[in-house]
């Protein structure tokens, strides 16, 4: 309190230097510390595996009138990597089924449980939380989807099982789902394959490290999938679904957030489907690895040959340019390091940069760990929303 109230007496100039010299020492000493540091031999090996030069389909070289073709030969690169086509072909014929129990009133909107059957045997429950009064306008909607955390879709719909859970929830600000419903969205929260206990597959035991996540990447693998590939496919099945079946909501206004593991599954999603208007991944876009070939990311985010045949995670964000992203992260948050995250948005901005839609890109740090900033993400999907609309 003592060091607020002395802030609080300089004049505003004053103020905003010692900000932006705290602001700057921040940066830089953060620049200065190596995230990890490898052995002599680790280090050789892994600079040499991850090279960038060897990725055909970078943006570093792009020019303004390559990026729309650059943009179609990526998406197919992609979903060939991710696995979608042999998803597609596994569930050939297979028609979606949606199930909704009763709606439950709440406080301003009501709440109802779903289950769709993404592919045989596969169904993931999801809420559907719709504004009061949702027939009298069309509505934007808004998919928030979990990290990792077995409970967590049910938090971000308002869901706890215990007190000591809310807390947990509510410190993390982890309940995008209420907090869309309550800003008129219609708003859907699935529960992410692999992710959510109610939809992983068991590891019998311990065989993959009793990590339920892990254990659906190894599954993936051997038939030609990939976990977040997986992941994909249920959320443009749930998106499918919500667009032909939902009259109420615009389709020009459509978000996808989540937090983590969701994050990430934002930017493949954003990437791939056009359908999303405005992307807001929190704590997880970076790229793949850093300078010193450390991994950010779970092993179930992993997509083989992705360096190798296509480019950074940056280049995958790039292809959500034109349309609106904001990506969040935390100064304190432990799982990325900062030079990296900065380094990987300057390259997705170049690519607004390119076809002249600066304004719809943005990066902001919260000053807290890793957790959802809700002050940094609604204020930009208000703003995007309202230039949808006209």
């Amino acid at each position: 309190m003592v060091e607020l109230r002395t802030i609080n007496r300089v004049p505003l100039l004053g103020r905003t230097l010692i900000l932006l010299m705290a602001s700057m020492f921040f940066n830089f000493a953060t620049a200065q510390q190596p995230f990890v540091e490898y052995s002599q031999r680790d280090s050789t090996y892994l600079k040499n595996l991850h090279r960038r030069d060897r990725s055909p389909l970078t943006v570093d070289q792009l020019t303004a009138r390559h990026v729309h073709r650059w943009q179609l030969s990526a998406r197919r690169k992609l979903i060939e990597l991710l696995g979608i086509e042999q998803i597609a072909k596994d569930n050939r014929g297979h028609q979606c089924r949606v199930v909704l129990q009763e709606s439950m009133p709440e406080d301003g909107f009501s709440r109802r449980l779903g289950t769709i059957e993404t592919e045989a045997g596969m169904e993931l429950p999801f809420w559907l939380l719709i504004p009061d009064d949702s027939e009298s306008k069309e509505r934007p909607l808004a998919i928030c989807a979990q990290g990792h955390g077995g409970n967590s879709w049910n938090n971000y719909a308002g869901i706890y099982q215990s007190s000591a859970e809310r807390e947990k929830a509510l410190s993390r600000n982890a309940t995008p789902g209420l907090e869309a419903v309550r800003r008129g969205y219609i708003t859907i929260v699935p529960a992410v394959r692999g992710l959510a206990s109610a939809v992983s597959i068991a590891d019998p035991k311990s065989r993959h490290g009793n990590q339920l996540c892990r254990a659906q990447l190894i599954h993936c693998l051997l038939a030609g999938r990939t976990a977040i590939g997986e992941r994909v496919w249920d959320c443009q099945r749930i998106l499918d679904w919500a667009l032909d079946e939902l009259p109420q909501i615009d389709s020009k206004r459509v978000l996808f957030t989540g937090n983590s593991g969701g994050g990430v599954l934002t930017v493949y999603m954003a990437a791939l489907d056009q359908r999303i208007t405005v992307a807001i991944p929190s704590c997880s876009f970076t790229s793949y690895t850093d300078t010193s070939g450390f991994i950010f990311h779970c092993d179930c985010c992993l997509v083989p040959r992705v360096q190798s045949e296509l480019g950074d995670f940056s280049d995958i964000g790039a292809l959500v340019a034109p349309r609106f992203l904001l990506a969040v992260h935390g100064k304190q948050d432990g799982l990325h390091y900062y030079p990296a995250v900065e380094s990987a948005m300057t390259n997705v901005a170049r690519i607004y940069s390119l076809l002249k839609q600066e304004d719809k890109f943005a990066h902001r740090w919260g000053e807290e760990g890793h957790k959802f900033y809700p002050q940094l993400m609604w204020p930009f999907v208000e703003n995007a929303f309202a230039e949808l609309r006209k």
